[in-house]
C-alpha cells in the first residue's frame, strides 16, 4: 500500500472525490493555502478573469491593455454543491492596476436569491468594497487585512483595489446564492473609483 504525503496533488485529489461523491453525506474538510508563497488551492473551480473578460465594466477602453490583455483577477473556490444549507467559501486575487485611470476592479454582482448575505475578510493588500441596492443606496467600505465587511442580502457588491500591491481576501456566502452579474451590467454602479490629482476619488 503506497501512503500518499498530505500536501501531494494525488493526496488533494483523493481528499476532493471524498467531498463529491455522489449520495453520500458530506464529510468535513480543511484546505491550506500559503499567501507568502503565493499558494492558493482550495479544491474546487478556479475562474480567472482577464482584460479582455472585463473591459466592458471600466469608464474607457485602454488600448495599452488591449494588447497586454492582463489577469485583472482570479477566484479559486471550495468545492461546494451549490444547495441550501451549505456555505460556500472562496478566495479572491484582485491584481493591482489602472484602466486609464479607474482602479481594476471585479464584475460586480447581486445574489440571485437576494435574501441571502455574504462576508469578506481582507487578508492582504488594500481595497474598497462598493455596495448599492436596486432603490439606488450607496456605501463603500474599506477592505484590508484583518478587516471584516458584511454585506447584508439585497446589496449588490464589488472589490476594487486601490493599492499597489495584490489584493486578496476570503469569501463566504449561502451555497445556493447565485451570482446576477446581469443586473449590474445593465444598470452599472451608482460611482467609480479613480486615481485623480494624487488621491483615491468615488465619484
Amino acid at each position: 500500500m503506497c501512503l500518499l504525503s498530505k500536501g501531494s496533488r494525488q493526496y488533494e485529489r483523493r481528499k476532493w472525490r471524498t467531498l463529491t461523491d455522489a449520495g453520500k453525506m458530506m464529510r468535513p474538510f480543511d484546505v491550506l493555502f500559503d499567501l507568502a508563497e503565493g499558494k492558493v488551492n482550495l479544491l474546487g473551480n478556479r475562474t480567472v478573469r482577464r482584460y479582455s473578460d472585463v473591459k466592458h465594466i471600466f469608464h474607457e477602453i485602454d488600448p495599452k491593455l488591449e494588447r497586454e490583455n492582463p489577469i485583472i483577477y482570479e477566484v479559486f473556490e471550495a468545492p461546494i454543491a451549490e444547495k441550501e444549507g451549505d456555505l460556500m467559501f472562496l478566495i479572491t486575487l484582485l491584481y493591482p492596476g489602472r484602466v486609464k485611470n479607474e482602479f481594476f476592479m471585479t464584475k460586480g454582482h447581486y445574489h440571485v436569491f437576494e435574501n441571502t448575505a455574504e462576508v469578506y475578510l481582507g487578508l492582504k493588500g488594500k481595497g474598497l468594497v462598493l455596495c448599492q441596492t436596486r432603490n439606488g443606496d450607496f456605501e463603500s467600505h474599506e477592505i484590508c487585512p484583518n478587516k471584516v465587511v458584511y454585506i447584508p442580502p439585497y446589496w449588490a457588491h464589488r472589490a476594487v483595489n486601490t493599492s499597489s500591491e495584490l489584493l486578496v481576501f476570503f469569501g463566504v456566502y449561502p451555497a445556493h446564492a447565485g451570482h446576477d452579474y446581469k443586473s449590474v451590467e445593465a444598470e452599472g454602479f451608482k460611482k467609480r473609483v479613480f486615481f485623480e490629482n494624487d488621491k483615491i476619488c468615488i465619484r
